[in-house]
């Protein structure tokens, strides 16, 4: 039995996952992240409002009062509470489902292996006219039709830093450096945490 993740691909459902958030909203930092503080609490699904370029618009501009006891009161990583100050925001998350069983997460819960079409960039597209991004076993996403970031030829719009082939629809999706491509790497896939390849419809540690 193989080791590696099945990647399968994902596309956008007609529905958002709505939340109550907060954030601090001066120069305050989380003492975990070093970043800002930051809550959230899911508050309930809703029909989701596209526009022609497929974008998402605000469904919803307020939530329910600030007194609501629903909202978040202290910063989800470093427990320091919020100020009466700090913005109250609903917060929406796309609805994604794998077509071939039916099961669904929020965008930024994707798990590794899962593999979607970023339609909003138009700089990276590969042969069939879409950016397919995969989810990698860190939950880095990797988008395959972007240039490495050690690529020799940033400039040249022809080449692919990785050739795919196949598709992740029927688990054939398979990136190497069999086509017009650089010399950066083998085909092989670097970040931080992780070093691999995506073979056969698979991402594999190597």
């Amino acid at each position: 039995m193989s080791d590696g993740t099945p990647v399968f691909f994902v596309e956008h459902t007609d529905r958002v996952a709505l939340f109550l958030r907060r954030y601090s909203g001066d120069e305050r930092k989380c003492g975990k992240t070093g970043h800002f503080c930051n809550a959230r609490v899911f508050f309930c699904d809703a029909p989701a409002a596209r526009d022609q370029k497929g974008y998402y618009q605000d469904v919803a501009k307020e939530g329910p009062p600030h007194n609501d006891p629903r909202w978040p009161t202290v910063c989800e990583a470093c427990g320091r509470g919020f100020m009466a100050t700090d913005p109250y925001q609903m917060f929406q998350d796309a609805i994604m489902r794998a077509p071939a069983t039916g099961k669904e997460w929020r965008f930024r819960d994707l798990p590794p292996g899962a593999c979607y079409n970023a339609y909003w960039d138009d700089h990276h597209v590969g042969p069939d006219d879409r950016s397919l991004v995969v989810i990698l076993p860190t939950g880095h996403p990797l988008h395959i039709d972007s240039r490495a970031s050690n690529c020799i030829l940033p400039n040249d719009k022809e080449h692919r830093c990785w050739v795919r082939h196949g598709r992740p629809e029927d688990g054939t999706l398979h990136v190497d450096k069999n086509g017009v491509t650089c010399a950066a790497g083998a085909g092989s896939i670097a970040v931080e945490g992780y070093h691999g390849f995506l073979h056969n419809g698979e991402l594999t540690a190597g």
